[in-house]
């Protein structure tokens, strides 16, 4: 039984129109919002969360990175039937750790559509102010249409990021060997993100602004609950100190720039040197867009653009053969090496 207090929240999810820079597309809400509320607890506390589907599909929820009894894992027709339409589901767990993390639907392509949210749990770690960054990446498209296209091998998304590759292209990047030993080699263009998104989105939008003053120390917990998207994290007031990683307190580290992956949250600690909007940049790993959030008011300061990827550069595992008698000896990866563990490390 929990020592601590019973913490009880109410998510209604709903399929709802979504408008963001002005164009909309059907999305799923919880209370209403993309993303959902963020849930705060205590190490002890009972968790104890009210979800209603008003949808007309079936959904479920997640708490992704939080230890819960098999039964609250939220995986339909694995660990729980799924919420159906009109029905309500009492998720109920004891807390027994601290951190952030994010809860979102494990149902169909709905976490794509917008049901997600951020999870806090209280830690000895201070800061004059402490705030939740939740990124991810939004379409416009409808989400099956968009796996339809994946499943094609479509170049489609190439063609409307820009990133397609040419000839002309390769020529112009002074990759041309390259270009043709891939093609030979048969192997399909490398694009570092397969979708193209309309926006990249930090706490449901591409910009917002936090409350922060001169002298102060934020605490940003950044959450990656994107669909597909790595985002490059950079400030526009010099390093970050990392103080967390998935829920676990670290060593300090300070870093000019780091790499948060799917699903991934980091804590760190920024400072605010003078009065004036300091930006926190999240860069898609792609360099198709980024989402900002200020810290402050008045004069902005923007932080450091992330070089473009060149998607020419082969990749290298230690030179392939165009006459390798299998399609990995192509790319320098022969049986014999991967049996002897030799990528593994």
């Amino acid at each position: 039984m929990a020592s601590g207090s019973v913490r009880e929240y109410g998510l209604t999810i709903a399929e709802e129109p979504v408008h963001i820079d002005g164009k909309t597309a059907n999305g799923m809400t919880i209370n209403g919002k993309i993303p959902g509320p963020t849930l705060f607890f205590r190490k002890g506390d009972l968790a104890r969360i009210h979800v209603t589907n008003t949808m007309s599909v079936s959904t479920s929820i997640h708490w992704h990175g939080l230890l819960v009894p098999p039964l609250m894992d939220g995986v339909p027709m694995v660990t729980q039937p799924p919420i159906e339409p009109g029905a309500t589901f009492t998720y109920e767990f004891p807390i027994r750790q601290t951190g952030t993390y994010w809860y979102h639907s494990h149902s169909e392509l709905q976490e794509q559509r917008g049901l997600y949210g951020s999870i806090v749990i209280e830690d000895n770690q201070t800061a004059d102010r402490d705030y939740v960054v939740l990124l991810s990446d939004w379409t416009t498209d409808n989400p099956d249409s968009v796996m339809r296209t994946l499943k094609r091998g479509s170049e489609w998304f190439s063609l409307q990021k820009g990133s397609a590759q040419s000839i002309a292209g390769a020529f112009k990047a002074g990759r041309l060997s390259d270009y043709f030993l891939r093609e030979l080699q048969r192997m399909p263009p490398m694009d570092i993100s397969d979708v193209a998104y309309d926006y990249f989105l930090a706490n449901g939008t591409p910009q917002h602004a936090l409350l922060a003053r001169k002298g102060e120390t934020v605490r940003i917990r950044i959450i990656n609950g994107s669909a597909t998207t790595y985002f490059h994290i950079n400030y526009a007031a010099g390093p970050m100190t990392i103080i967390s990683a998935d829920g676990q307190l670290v060593e300090q580290l300070e870093k000019e720039i780091f790499l948060i992956g799917v699903a991934e949250t980091y804590d760190v600690l920024v400072k605010i040197p003078n009065d004036g909007a300091y930006e926190l940049r999240a860069t898609a790993h792609d360099g198709s867009g980024f989402a900002s959030t200020w810290l402050g008011s008045g004069r902005k300061y923007p932080a450091p653009s992330i070089p473009m990827p060149n998607l020419y550069v082969p990749m290298q595992h230690g030179g392939g053969s165009l006459f390798a008698l299998t399609p990995p000896g192509t790319m320098g990866m022969p049986d014999q090496l991967i049996e002897q563990g030799y990528f593994d490390q």
